[in-house]
């Protein structure tokens, strides 16, 4: 894909780095707005309140902008609180990560840990924007920039030693598959580029009806097989449950760890192999491959 020109507007800005390289304090930015150019605004602007951050979707803005065709974008309210922030958060930024646009929310703690959300994921989820898990091996951070590495666009971490990091991203994330046994129970599994892993048990009742449905979150790492992109083996850490038909639906904490293999049908992403190795997140057996189908809803 050609790669995207974007205007980065990074309003509030305290003040600028360091001439020696360091970044400190003065570098906490509260306001980021993503623009297409300099005469295009995309809509999207994400704010720090109260160690909060919210994100604002003009909807008649995006609607207009080249992404949004084809996106759902049936957005309820104007301003959203990111979920899974278990700690303040002291400066944000958003940037692209690829070859084209992906608007990706970098924020930045208190303790100088950092977690990420993808925008695009949380409006297609109609507004539910939810932070991914704290990101390894990203410590003592204090700043970030855009910067384009050998092959694409992305965001680098810059740590208080002046050392730039560059923030992990899983670009074939953002896909759900579907695996419905031979009694009607359904499993759909989610993956999101923040890497965020969604779990979804379908539980039928005695009329066929969806009687119970079951959410389970957390984070997901990979692990390429023989170096074989098509081959993976993720390894998943659940943090909570959700019984979403309940009256009490509310995620509560869960723990559960686990591993399986993934491969990719005929190299394609329309369709999955799961083997589930370790854990109880996925009710089948262990050791044998089971087919999801990729859900294009």
């Amino acid at each position: 894909m050609k790669k995207a020109t974007i205007l980065f507007s990074l309003l509030c800005v305290v003040g600028l780095c360091s001439c020696n390289g360091k970044a400190g304090k003065a570098d906490y930015v509260t306001k980021a707005i993503y623009n297409i150019s300099e005469t295009q605004p995309s809509g999207i602007t994400a704010k720090i309140k109260d160690g909060k951050v919210y994100v604002s979707v003009d909807a008649d803005k995006f609607a207009k902008a080249p992404f949004a065709d084809g996106m759902d974008y049936r957005l309820c309210e104007n301003s959203y609180e990111v979920q899974n922030l278990d700690a303040p958060i002291v400066s944000i930024h958003i940037g692209d990560i690829g070859q084209d646009y992906n608007p990706v929310l970098c924020m930045l703690r208190g303790d100088g840990k950092v977690q990420i959300a993808s925008l695009f994921d949380g409006i297609s989820r109609l507004g539910f924007f939810q932070a991914g898990y704290l990101l390894p091996n990203l410590n003592n951070i204090v700043a970030f920039k855009a910067k384009t590495f050998e092959d694409h666009v992305g965001i680098a971490a810059i740590d208080g030693d002046g050392m730039e990091i560059e923030i992990p991203y899983n670009p074939a994330g953002l896909q759900e598959y579907i695996y419905t046994n031979a009694v009607g129970t359904q499993l759909r599994l989610t993956f999101t580029p923040d890497w965020k892993i969604i779990c979804q048990h379908f539980i039928s009742g005695p009329d066929g009806g969806v009687q119970e449905i079951k959410e389970y979150v957390g984070e997901y790492t990979l692990a390429y097989i023989n170096n074989e992109y098509n081959n993976q083996e993720i390894g998943y850490t659940i943090h909570t449950l959700a019984n979403v038909l309940a009256d009490d639906n509310a995620p509560k904490p869960y723990k559960s760890k686990g591993t399986f293999k993934l491969q990719y049908d005929d190299g394609t992403a329309q369709a999955i192999k799961v083997t589930p190795l370790t854990g109880n997140l996925l009710p089948l057996p262990k050791g044998q491959p089971v087919t999801f189908d990729r859900d294009e809803q």
